[in-house]
């Protein structure tokens, strides 16, 4: 006979909590049981009796689970959360994100506002409490009222007002969010450092490196032709330029480790531009515009190359162009004396420059030669002294953008002197090509400078045409080639006798000068040499 099933309890008796709570089981509820005797036609579960104390703790536990899962349940049933740290602090102008390590944001107002965005778990509207401290010593300079209570996620704001901050100290301000129950936030803290002085004049300098040197209030270089300016500012807080060709705007930051950038323009048409540069420091303020005007050459503006000064006046302030170009101005110190030809006995008449001075020289209004392409300088000199010195150069935007002389640092053979070609290249470094014809003092000379913008080189050719009592070959003498890529524009003036300088003034006399917009042949150096340069 099958024995009778025991139970707890009937089904209502089954302990489930109803609000839609997951049935609350014993941990007894899963148990299951085998029929005691196979005989018997059912099998089934065995049941147990639920102690009513398990039951109360299992459902109080369940309630607390489920309202923990609830947004705001917790608020609902007396639980209250205190705000979040305050978020997004900024200083501004111009922004600053908030930090107190050892760089500090820097703005560039004595009445800044203070920002944080303020968060509440619950919900609940939230207040900000904003206090100003002393930076060094700590002491508290401001703390305004809370702030009218936002919702939770809302941004609050104030603003410092005036006569509390000075230029160049630092400050700490401090946040906290108190809900309206009264709970309060962790407190944020933020330092910053105040500084409203504007940097200084920005200087603005054309400099090689690009396809011509555009200097300031000079016509040089052409349409299509890069111009490199180094913009440089004395403030060491200084991080940026804003500058602009034409109305343009731009912004190009310092160079490390430095307060300058430079800066590119190509030009797309000819005639003047204007540069506006200024210096911007780490806290945004923006000194004063620098003006920088320059002239783009056009094709007809640009430099010929073909020039002929004989020096044959003999007196006077000026030499003139045999080919009708501008005139050699005389400095007051100049003198005349014999030239080449009348020191051989060939022709008493000619004369040529005198050279004996610091100051002494002559010099065109403007460039003669286009440096950036091919140009052949010559002249016929006399060599006074031993010293390296000038005879012809021009003047580039920072330094000759070429001279022809005689120098002692590349001299071949560790020669004392040597007939040197030096030309500035686009990177701002110089070529320079050398003779291996001695300088004699006293001795009469012709000296061509050749640049090849075709072969990418320079080289310097010499004749000694010697004295009246030592003649020379006056045969030109061909000299190596030195590599050359490109050159920048030499738009200032064309000079006799030194550099805009005053150094490496010449020592002698110059009876003949003559240039050309070309590299010209060994032919014509020939024909010259053997005429006296006439």
């Amino acid at each position: 006979m099958c024995a009778a099933r025991r139970s707890g309890g009937s089904a209502p008796n089954r302990s489930r909590l109803s609000a839609g709570f997951a049935s609350v089981r014993t941990h007894r509820d899963d148990r299951r049981a085998p029929a005691h005797a196979r005989r018997c036609g059912e099998q089934g579960p065995v049941s147990f009796p639920r102690p009513a104390g398990a039951l109360r703790l299992a459902a109080v536990t369940a309630l607390t689970v489920g309202l923990a899962l609830v947004p705001g349940a917790a608020q609902a049933h007396g639980r209250n959360h205190a705000p979040d740290r305050p978020a997004a602090l900024t200083t501004s102008p111009p922004g600053a994100a908030c930090t107190t390590g050892a760089v500090l944001p820097v703005v560039r107002s004595l009445t800044p506002t203070l920002r944080a965005t303020l968060v509440d778990a619950d919900g609940d509207a939230v207040r900000a409490t904003f206090t100003l401290r002393d930076g060094t010593s700590g002491r508290k300079l401001w703390s305004p009222p809370a702030t009218a209570p936002q919702a939770s996620g809302a941004e609050h704001a104030v603003e410092v007002p005036a006569g509390l901050l000075v230029d160049g100290r630092t400050y700490e301000w401090r946040v906290q969010a108190k809900d309206e129950h009264g709970r309060k936030s962790p407190t944020v803290r933020c330092r910053v450092v105040v500084d409203v002085t504007a940097p200084g004049e920005t200087s603005v300098t054309a400099v090689p490196g690009a396809g011509a040197v555009y200097g300031e209030d000079a016509t040089s270089g052409g349409v299509g032709v890069a111009g490199a300016f180094r913009l440089e500012a004395a403030d060491a807080d200084v991080v940026a330029f804003r500058y602009g060709f034409d109305g343009g705007q731009a912004t190009v930051a310092v160079e490390p480790g430095t307060t300058a950038a430079t800066v590119t323009f190509t030009p797309a048409t000819a005639g003047p531009v204007a540069l506006v540069a200024a210096a911007v420091d780490r806290a945004g303020n923006v000194g004063p515009e620098r003006l920088y005007r320059f002239t783009v050459a056009s094709a007809s503006s640009a430099p010929v190359g073909n020039a002929q000064w004989l020096l044959d006046e003999g007196e006077g302030g000026t030499a003139a162009d045999a080919l009708g170009g501008p005139d050699l101005a005389l400095t007051p110190s100049t003198t005349w004396t014999g030239g080449v030809l009348a020191d051989l006995g060939w022709l008493d008449e000619d004369s040529a420059l005198l050279l004996d001075e610091d100051g002494d020289g002559a010099a065109a209004p403007g460039p003669v030669v286009d440096t950036t392409g091919s140009f052949t300088v010559a002249a016929f000199v006399r060599a006074d002294g031993s010293a390296p010195g000038a005879v012809l150069s021009q003047d580039g935007g920072t330094a000759s953008g070429f001279t022809l002389g005689t120098g002692a640092t590349a001299c071949a053979d560790s020669a004392a002197l040597c007939w040197e070609f030096e030309v500035q290249d686009a990177t701002g470094g110089t070529a320079v090509a050398t003779a291996t014809i001695p300088v004699t003092p006293g001795s009469w000379y012709g000296v061509f400078g050749v640049r090849d913008a075709a072969t990418g080189t320079v080289r310097v050719d010499v004749c000694e045409i010697g004295t009246a009592d030592e003649p020379g070959s006056m045969a030109p003498q061909t000299g190596t080639p030195v590599g050359l890529a490109s050159a920048p524009a030499a738009s200032g003036p064309f000079r006799v006798g030194g550099t805009p300088d005053g150094a490496s003034s010449w020592r002698g006399a110059v009876s003949a000068v003559h240039t050309w917009g070309a590299a010209v042949d060994v032919m014509r150096e020939r024909v010259l040499c053997t005429r006296g340069g006439a």
